[in-house]
């Protein structure tokens, strides 16, 4: 079992209480979540409208989730708890650039919209941003960690580059650009943001290393 495997298991979700739910009841219970979130938003949906969207109980819903931030928190790790494969295109830049493409994809999708809504609720309620934070940042640091190891392989980074630091460089970038700046997340932001900003930081302890050396044998 992975790291990213053991973060989603240990979320602080709410434990389903009564008769057990099979996988196909869970599954249109969170898509429902998703539905209601992208139509009338985190403040205005309701367990009730849960229920009559995806065909189930209301008994069903109070039983199973106590309160309305942990069914949100649930369909979020239905959603997102899952880490895809990292890209391994041959370079560094390649890498970088399926990645953003892919980040830049969901922030644009009906679920991008949505995890923006729910950016605001999370911040009132530490549980539900706990599990916003595992989803959508945690659980995808392997991702970067992994990228680097590749290019660190290749010679393009050294091996002590920090996934970290460009993690959340490239996060931080495209929330400001889509909540507060509010422009385009397009090809174009996608291209600036990894060659003016990202491969550059990335590098730029090498440059430092080689350029100290140097000063220290004049």
């Amino acid at each position: 079992m992975t790291d990213t495997e053991i973060g989603l298991r240990d979320l602080d979700l709410p434990e389903p209480r009564g008769s057990r739910r099979g996988p196909e009841r869970r599954e249109a219970i969170c898509d429902a979540v998703f539905e209601l979130l992208g139509e009338v938003g985190y403040d205005r949906m309701t367990m009730d409208a849960v229920a009559t969207r995806a065909r189930a109980s209301k008994a069903t819903i109070y039983r199973t989730w106590p309160d309305k931030p942990g069914l949100v928190a649930e369909a979020l790790v239905n959603r997102f708890g899952a880490t895809p494969e990292a890209p391994n295109t041959g370079s560094l830049r390649g890498d970088i650039m399926a990645l953003m493409s892919m980040a830049l994809r969901v922030s644009n999708s009906p679920d991008g919209e949505v995890l923006t809504g729910v950016m605001t609720a999370a911040a009132r309620n530490p549980a539900l941003g706990h599990t916003l934070h595992e989803c959508t940042y945690a659980s995808k640091r392997v991702i970067n960690e992994t990228i680097i190891s590749q290019a660190a392989a290749r010679g393009e980074v050294r091996p002590d580059a920090d996934p970290d630091l460009f993690h959340e460089v490239m996060y931080a970038m495209i929330m400001t650009r889509k909540l507060i700046a509010q422009q385009p997340l397009d090809d174009e932001f996608g291209r600036h943001v990894v060659d003016d900003i990202l491969i550059p930081l990335l590098k730029y302890r090498a440059c430092e290393d080689v350029d100290g050396a140097a000063a220290q044998g004049e």
